[in-house]
């Protein structure tokens, strides 16, 4: 994972003005820094009236270490290897979850998650999954559109075995919107 971390860091000293960063596979250190990415990231929904997140859940630790032990946990770093970013995993039902990705505020627009979102795709396809998959909201301009520049594509929920209909359940009883979210495949 060095050699990733090299090659995306100087692909960004090409372009003048945009600060280095790396990506490589979650170390157990970095684990505890991961709360103030996913917190900063949060604080990017106040532009959209969205404010009551920013006091919600943040990715459990003991799901963030599991993710690290099964290798389904990346991170993007400085140049002092302090996480900027990350991106978080699981299988379910076949299917590659995306669980979380979170790039802190000051890197955001800066091709951070797309480097992470990269990386993840070039070894789930390799571990044989066909399928990456998210919930996410449809209408904030760096969830829904984002991930449909990536190529995700909205699915209805029918179309997907009970699990995912079990988290847009659980997102609701959290306060999240039924209406505003949605479940994304892309096909790997």
């Amino acid at each position: 994972m060095a050699a990733a971390y090299v090659q995306q860091s100087e692909a960004m000293d090409l372009k003048e003005g945009v600060p280095r960063f790396g990506v490589r596979s979650a170390r157990s250190s970095d684990i505890p820094l991961l709360e103030h990415v996913e917190r900063s990231a949060a604080d990017s929904f106040r532009t959209v009236g969205l404010e009551h997140l920013l006091d919600g859940p943040t990715v459990k630790v003991a799901v963030l270490m599991n993710m690290a032990r099964t290798n389904h946990l990346w991170v993007a770093v400085n140049d002092w290897d302090q996480p900027i970013g990350f991106l978080g995993g699981e299988d379910l039902q076949g299917n590659f979850h995306i669980d979380e990705i979170s790039v802190v505020q000051e890197y955001q627009g800066r091709g951070v998650g797309r480097a992470l979102m990269r990386m993840m795709m070039e070894q789930v396809r390799g571990e044989g999954y066909k399928y990456a998959t998210l919930t996410t909201f449809k209408d904030v301009p760096w969830n829904g559109p984002w991930y449909q520049k990536l190529g995700f594509k909205e699915i209805n929920p029918r179309a997907m075995k009970k699990q995912y209909s079990q988290i847009l359940k659980e997102e609701a009883e959290r306060g999240l919107d039924p209406e505003r979210r949605c479940i994304m495949r892309k096909i790997l």
